[in-house]
């Protein structure tokens, strides 16, 4: 009788114990150290990971044990049935289901079948349909930030993936157009940036002007980045291309240089009457510049054209801007090495006449006799 019972107990225990097991569906799930979003990450399951239950509670989490590790993960992502990468691929190919269901899908059987080359290029295409598609949703843009590029004859993606991989190095970068909306992706197998906005190209002028409207920071896996970036190369051959990150304005300096003018002309003056004079270009049939540039990633160069030479001049990039008085204080990085500091000193009242030291400069370019300097080397 006594061995009966035991062995019934011991059936009934292995049952409750096989009812217990579950497995992780997400692409990933947080193990925490506490039944909460904020508590420590003890481990980052795999999506198909097994997991016994060892405690049920109120709420949207469950403890479990995944192999020696113990801890907190939300229902949510568990569930009794090991995922298919077949079932889970048949998902993210069905066009009736919506575009953030499909990519979900795609990213869990790309994780589960990380060798599929056709997985990884489905989830690529179908993660930048699904950001064109919240591209035009924005009503209320977190971000306004307005970058320019001279297109080449070349599609409109590609011309604004140019212009979003000009001096960086070390990342991979794509972009996806959709009437007037785009996104681009920059990243490597850590890290991934992206971002959202809409843009026009003038056909004549072939001049992209692109307006950033939101950026994402995404955690990349190798999954991800092969699929975000699939059949790109790595960007970055020159030594003065930057890391990503480097040189990213904080939000307080960008403003301030974000409200002044792009381009402001060269002037001298004129003996002996001493009158303004604008320094003009005649190669480029313009002033010759000092120009403030920024990019997609919120990074400024500073621009400053040599008088008299067709294409010479000194760039800098701006590391930080701040307000000193009726100035700016500009902390400026050479190119290839160096760090300097210049006051750019704001136009009075209603002028429009600021100086970068002793040099003068206006924003307004048409407004003041021309200094003619003719091509040196036949042009530019």
């Amino acid at each position: 009788m006594q061995t009966l019972l035991l062995s019934l107990l011991l059936a009934t225990a292995a049952a409750d114990t096989e009812a217990q097991r579950v497995y992780v569906l997400g692409s990933s799930l947080n193990l925490r150290k506490e039944p909460s979003s904020e508590a420590e990450i003890l481990e980052k399951l795999q999506i198909g990971t097994e997991c016994r239950v060892s405690e049920k509670l109120e709420g949207q989490w469950l403890k479990v044990l995944c192999g020696e590790k113990e801890g907190y993960a939300s229902a949510s992502l568990l569930g009794p049935e090991k995922p298919s990468a077949e079932k889970l691929k048949a998902e993210a190919q069905n066009t009736k289901l919506s575009l953030k269901q499909r990519e979900e899908s795609a990213l869990r059987a790309s994780t589960l079948s990380p060798e599929d080359a056709e997985l990884q290029k489905l989830l690529g295409n179908l993660f930048f349909e699904r950001n064109l598609e919240l591209a035009a949703g924005i009503k209320k843009p977190v971000m306004r930030r307005t970058f320019q590029y001279t297109c080449f004859k070349q599609t409109d993606s590609s011309c604004i993936q140019d212009a979003a991989s000009i001096h960086l190095k070390d990342v991979k970068v794509r972009a996806e157009t959709k009437k007037n909306l785009f996104v681009v992706a920059v990243g490597n197998a850590e890290k991934a940036i992206v971002y959202r906005g809409k843009y026009q190209i003038d056909k004549k002028t072939q001049r992209l002007t692109g307006e950033a409207l939101e950026r994402a920071d995404l955690v990349s896996t190798p999954v991800l980045e092969k699929s975000l970036f699939f059949g790109r190369a790595v960007e970055g051959t020159d030594r003065g291309d930057l890391a990503l990150g480097q040189f990213f304005l904080d939000g307080d300096s960008y403003v301030l240089l974000d409200a002044l003018p792009r381009e402001w002309g060269r002037l001298d003056p004129s003996p002996p009457e001493g009158f303004m004079m604008m320094q003009w270009n005649d190669c480029l049939k313009r002033p010759f510049l000092l120009r403030f540039s920024p990019d997609i990633h919120g990074r400024w160069l500073l621009i400053i054209e040599t008088v008299g030479s067709d294409n010479a001049g000194t760039t800098y990039w701006v590391s930080a801007s701040s307000k000193q008085g009726n100035a700016l204080d500009l902390t400026l990085e050479e190119y290839y090495g160096g760090t300097k500091r210049e006051l750019f000193k704001l136009p009075e009242g209603r002028g429009d006449i600021a100086y970068l030291g002793d040099k003068a400069y206006s924003f307004k370019l048409n407004r003041y006799s021309e200094v003619h300097h003719r091509c040196i080397e036949g042009g530019p």
